[in-house]
């Protein structure tokens, strides 16, 4: 299992690695949730601890919230969302 530390570096290597401009990784607001189900990518349906790490980027007049979410016992980056992205997938379920 990854520490909250641990998350946060590979989400600034993910971003770094991906030549994405941010503005900050929001240390304070980094989640861990036990045994959640994964709603995107790959591992869709699976049951998986994970942290969901949030990032923002420059927006027209505020920032912009995007999410970094990682499978907590490997430190693999499931994938990345909006607020919005989420708000639709929640409704679904």
């Amino acid at each position: 299992m990854i520490s909250e530390p641990e998350a946060i570096e590979i989400v600034k290597k993910y971003l770094q690695g991906r030549n994405r401009d941010f503005l900050e990784i929001n240390t304070s607001l980094v989640q861990f949730d036990k045994n959640e189900r994964v709603i995107h990518g790959k591992s869709e349906g699976e049951f998986k601890d994970l942290f969901t790490v949030t990032y923002y980027i420059d927006g027209y007049d505020h920032k912009i919230s995007y999410f970094v979410v990682l499978d907590a016992e490997t430190g693999e980056v499931l994938f990345t969302m909006t607020p919005h992205g989420y708000a639709e997938e929640w409704e679904d379920m």
